[in-house]
This record gives structure tokens, C-alpha cells and sequence, in this order.
């Protein structure tokens, strides 16, 4: 099965087009946008992979660049380059290196180009397979550091809301969803009801990861079933053990 690719460009000059028609050739749909944030959002969930063709000059576009590492760092998605050594080390002004899967140097050879295509779907598989893991919390920073300790071991889903979180479910279905207590409009407690009044998220369970650590707060969740309660001081290592002996015994009791 061959996967539909995004090539993000600034205009469909001769090597652009070339490019195209050498991935169609190959059984590949190639969608194109121009290097503009709102025409990059409307078509990048529906590509498996994102292809950048770079330029000279980058710095007019530097608001899709951005666009486009906030992707990568949200979604943990890797994009090819093209270009020349100069043009990769603007785009690195932008995306960091651990987000650019490979750098393909003008004369492009689709060969390496399709090989680079390839690498990153074959590891979208292998992270298919792995168990994925609903994090929920308005504070950012917390969120990209929790995903950040997890993402080796676990697909990582983020939400910094539980409107949020609850669009995210509406086309998704985690194994776990690690939910914050304290957030502005709608709480942890909240949220878990709304998750466990949605008929497609019902069965999903929840664990709370918070700073809430009196026995008042801790009592009033108890009520709602969560599957654990956790506190932000929690350090990696023992999150992961915690995580990893949960899913464990959730093995053991379906095979029971």
C-alpha cells in the first residue's frame, strides 16, 4: 500500500514538477502546498510523510517554518529536505535535527528520496504498534516533557484542554489517557466525565497525573474510577515502570 506524501514548495518550477511526477510514477499520491501555514494545515493529516523543497531565500517564508516545527514537535513527525547545504542550514534556523529525517542534496535522485520515504513510514509501522497514550494538561511545557519521557515506548497523543482532548478522541482511541486536575474552564474530574459519557471513549481508561497531592482532592476522583492517580513529582523512570506494570497487569487479566 502506498502512502500519500505532502511536497511543500514555494512555486511549480521545472524540478518541483519533476519531482512530482518521479514519486507518482512510483504509486505515491503527492498533494502540494505552497509554503503558507493555513494551506499546510488544511492537507498535512492527510500525508504520512512531509517533503520540503527549499530555496534561496527562506526568510519570507519563516512563519510556515515555524508552523511546520510546531508540527514536528507536536505530532513527533520527521520531514525530508530538499536542497543545497546552505538551504538546510536555514531550514535548521527553524526545524532542529532531530525532526529532519534526511537531507537531499540538488541533483535529486529519486532513488534516495524514496529510500528517505520509506525509512520514516517503515518507523510509523513499527510506532503503530506500539501502545498510544492520551496526555492532557494546559500547561505545554509539561506536556512536550511528558511526551519527551514517553515517546520511545509509547505513541504519544497531546491535549492542553479537555475540549481539546475530547476533538482528539472524537478520531482516536488511546490505550490510557493521563489527565491533569487543575485546568482553566474544565477540570481533571470534569473532563473524566465527559470521557466516560462519550459512548466512544467510555471504556478508556484514565489516570490522573497531577500536583493535587491533598486528600480531599484525591478523594473526590476516587469516586470516578480512575485507573491511577499520580503526582507530578513523579520522576521518568518511575513513570515508565508505573506505565509499563499497568499495561502488564492489564495483559494478565485479559488473558485470564
Amino acid at each position: 500500500m502506498f502512502e500519500t506524501l505532502l511536497l511543500i514548495r514555494r512555486d511549480e518550477g521545472f524540478i518541483v514538477n519533476t519531482v512530482r511526477r518521479n514519486l507518482e510514477q512510483k504509486a505515491y499520491t503527492v498533494l502540494e502546498s505552497s509554503f503558507d501555514r493555513d494551506e499546510i494545515a488544511k492537507v498535512k493529516e492527510r500525508a504520512a510523510v512531509i517533503i520540503v523543497y527549499a530555496d534561496e531565500d527562506l526568510e519570507d517564508v519563516s512563519n510556515a517554518l515555524l508552523y511546520l516545527k510546531e508540527v514536528c514537535v507536536d505530532e513527533n513527525r520527521q520531514i525530508i529536505v530538499l536542497g543545497n547545504p546552505y538551504e538546510f542550514d536555514e531550514v535548521k534556523k527553524f526545524i532542529s535535527g532531530e525532526h529532519i529525517a534526511e537531507l537531499i542534496e540538488r541533483p535529486i535522485n529519486i532513488d534516495d528520496l524514496v529510500n528517505a520515504i520509506t525509512s520514516i513510514l517503515d518507523e510509523q509501522s513499527m510506532q503503530q504498534r506500539k501502545r498510544c497514550i492520551l496526555v492532557v494538561d494546559d500547561d505545554t511545557t509539561y506536556l512536550r516533557t511528558i511526551r519527551g519521557w514517553l515517546k520511545d515506548s509509547y505513541r504519544v497523543g497531546m491535549a492542553n484542554s479537555g475540549m481539546q482532548a475530547l476533538t482528539w478522541l472524537a478520531g482516536n482511541t488511546p490505550d490510557l489517557i493521563l489527565l491533569d486536575y487543575d485546568m482553566p474552564v474544565t477540570d481533571g474530574p470534569q473532563v473524566l466525565k465527559m470521557i466516560h459519557g462519550e459512548p466512544g471513549s467510555s471504556d478508556i481508561p484514565v489516570m490522573f497525573l497531577t500536583g493535587r497531592s491533598d486528600k480531599k482532592s484525591i478523594m473526590k476522583v476516587l469516586s470516578l474510577k480512575p485507573a491511577g492517580y499520580l503526582l507530578k513529582s513523579i520522576d521518568r523512570n518511575t513513570l515508565l515502570e508505573t506505565l509499563d506494570n499497568y499495561f502488564l497487569d492489564q495483559m494478565m487479566k485479559d488473558s485470564e
